[in-house]
């Protein structure tokens, strides 16, 4: 029995090392790879079955899908044909696996070991999955030999296997439970080898965990980190095709095994051929079907997914989403999200800035709702912050590291600004407590340097959400003015104090505003030079 636990622990950990570090060798071509995928679905059937076969599972390309899709970053047909390819390439494990070719293993484990010396990083990540394969056969072995010890016992199994309906069954469930669909096929293979299966109940159960890992997916949708209600779309298409597949190929199921029988005479070689060409039929059926098919899922009833119930203190036009597993599987879109998140907080300073003119003209009691949106701001940086250092630590592409950059970088300028708008708004209450009152020609000239502000911030705003250069370019132009004017409003204010104009504590107050609203003209031009050397690395690649 320890042979079968320990040849299933082996295969599985081997197929998270084959699959995880096949991501982190790709993961910085990701995006260039699925805009391909949008172009032509022929790309998109070819890398599911190739990015399947070479991480061992299918189960990773789907959730990877999810991910993408539910941001928007690939469309619903173009995830239809990846999933498709990666039904085919998931099959690819279990054929080889049914090779049962133990020198293999060893082989590919030197192999593996030996890519660990090398200081190239993406060769390491190699020698990992060869590693990880090596550990799927060595399971297989231990896998084999646990399930000899049970084909001593096969009146036992057998009660399990008199029908079809009863293996059809067995494969549902497990899967459902066991939740991994590659695991489960080469454990029906190994079953097949020792003679526990037959060749009939192997295809109703290798047809049940097919069908079996789509349900899972529909019913319990929470042990899916992200994109959950997407990846349960492409869950209901991919049930409804092997559902089709399953009514059609219970019609032929005699010449379904004598074709396995007549390709090979081993009983594990069978069953292999027989998943693999179950999923190329049942693919076959969704691309003659397709639009039928996705009418048809889309009305199966399948439970809602409700999200965490959000709690009063994150009821804020400014907090954060959860990014979950999705942060570190795919880093160009937890980028993408993050600048999104940066919009926020620029939008944010925008609305501060709004409400502290309005103290200063209107005089207007709003400093508790300046000071709220400083503290969210504080707390968006925060977890912006930590977001930024988890991405930091994966193999990110030249473009994602310089994009990081530009973040943290704009992150700290929106904080800085912040800051200033929150002391110009206390200064503002201040002068109000102490009853001071600027001049009119001073109150036309703060006003002045609002406006050219307000033009910074919105076209900050904008170019963080186009990334465009030009609008950049135009908020450094405008800051130059700023400038240009503050300065004259300096000179001007220190010839009004010196000709004993102004009042001593007035004029503190008017220096300490100019000051502030410099500062805050100075952050805006380093939030533009930040998207502009974004935009000149993009240009270089």
């Amino acid at each position: 029995m320890f042979e079968l636990a320990g040849g299933i622990s082996f295969i599985i950990y081997g197929i998270y090392l084959s699959s995880t570090n096949l991501y982190k060798i790709f993961s910085p071509k990701l995006e260039s790879i699925y805009k391909k995928v949008e172009k032509s679905h022929l790309w998109g059937l070819m890398i599911g079955t190739v990015g399947a076969s070479f991480a061992g599972s299918s189960e990773i390309i789907t959730t990877t899908l999810a991910g993408l899709a539910s941001e928007g970053y690939l469309s619903l047909s173009g995830a239809i044909f990846i999933m498709l390819g990666a039904n085919i390439g998931g099959t690819v494990i279990t054929q080889l696996a049914s090779l049962q070719t133990e020198s293999c293993s060893l082989v590919l484990l030197t192999i593996g070991v030996l890519a660990q010396l090398s200081k190239n990083k993406n060769c390491k990540k190699i020698g990992r999955m060869f590693i990880g394969f090596s550990f799927i056969f060595l399971g297989t072995q231990f896998f084999l030999s646990g399930a000899r010890f049970l084909s001593q016992r096969y009146a036992f199994f057998e009660q399990f296997f008199i029908s079809s309906s009863s293996a059809l069954a067995m494969g549902i469930f497990s899967t459902m439970i066991f939740g991994n669909l590659s695991v489960m096929s080469i454990m029906i293979m190994v079953f097949g080898a020792v003679g526990i299966v037959d060749l009939a109940p192997a295809f109703y159960m290798i047809m049940g965990a097919n069908i079996g890992i789509n349900l899972r997916i529909i019913i319990f949708p929470r042990y899916y980190n992200y994109g959950r209600n997407f990846l349960k779309k492409l869950a209901s298409a991919n049930l409804v095709v092997y559902l089709l597949g399953l009514i059609l190929l219970l019609f032929f199921s005699q010449n379904f095994y004598a074709w396995a029988q007549f390709h090979s005479a081993d009983d594990s070689r069978q069953i292999a051929n027989i998943n693999t060409l179950y999923n190329l039929i049942s693919s076959a059926i969704f691309i003659v079907l397709m639009p039928l098919i996705v009418q048809i899922a889309v009305k199966i009833p399948i439970p809602i997914h409700h999200d965490k119930k959000i709690t009063s203190d994150d009821k804020n036009d400014f907090a954060c989403p959860r990014e979950e597993s999705l942060l570190t599987l795919l880093p160009f879109v937890s980028i993408s999200k993050i600048n999104s998140d940066l919009v926020k907080m620029a939008k944010t300073a925008n609305k501060m800035l709004k409400i502290s003119e309005m103290i200063f003209l209107e005089n207007k009691d709003s400093i508790n709702e300046i000071k709220r949106c400083e503290n969210n701001i504080d707390k968006m940086t925060e977890k912006i912050s930590e977001r930024t250092v988890q991405i930091s630590q994966q193999n990110l592409s030249r473009q994602d590291t310089m994009n990081l950059y530009s973040i943290m970088h704009i992150v700290a300028e929106i904080e800085h600004l912040c800051d200033h708008i929150l002391d110009i708004s206390e200064i503002f209450e201040k002068m109000k407590k102490d009853k001071i009152a600027v001049s009119d020609k001073a109150e036309k000239e703060l006003v002045a340097v609002f406006g050219k502000l307000r033009i910074m911030q919105n076209l900050a705003t904008k170019a963080l959400e186009e990334n465009n250069a030009r609008l950049a370019n135009e908020i450094i132009r405008h800051e130059n003015k700023v400038d240009e004017i503050i300065k004259k409003i300096n000179g001007k204010h220190i010839s009004r104090m010196q000709d004993k104009k102004c009042a001593e504590k007035a004029g503190c107050y008017f220096s300490e505003i100019l000051y502030n609203l410099e500062r805050i003209g100075d952050h805006y031009d380093n939030i533009a030079y930040a998207i502009i050397d974004r935009f000149k690395h993009s240009e270089r690649l």
